[in-house]
């Protein structure tokens, strides 16, 4: 369960916004803060923390299921931050970011 946090320091994925197709997501990292970024089918950007309100592990995109997925206890949430299954409770907050400090 630790090895989770690592991520924290490693979540770089090589990514820029701009390579984001529609449907698709990613985590990037701001500073200190980890984003979770997904480009909807209008091409508009959604952007959360990628920090799982449950325990605070890192999120990922899962591609196949098109959701941020919590790696320590299975929370799901859709590309604009809403809750699909816990145990989080909660929405994803919502980040103002611009994309230029995304990438």
């Amino acid at each position: 369960m630790i090895a989770q946090y690592a991520d924290w320091f490693n979540a770089e994925n090589g990514k820029h916004t701009s390579d984001l197709q529609p449907g698709e997501g990613a985590i990037f990292v701001s500073g200190a803060k980890h984003i979770a970024v997904f480009r909807d089918k209008e091409n508009e950007l959604h952007t959360c923390t990628a920090v799982c309100p449950h325990l605070g592990a890192i999120l990922q995109w899962n591609a196949d299921e098109k959701t941020f997925d919590c790696p320590m206890h299975g929370s799901r949430f859709t590309g604009k931050g809403n809750l699909i299954n816990g145990p989080a409770i909660g929405d994803l907050k919502k980040v103002e970011i611009e994309e230029s400090k995304l990438n």
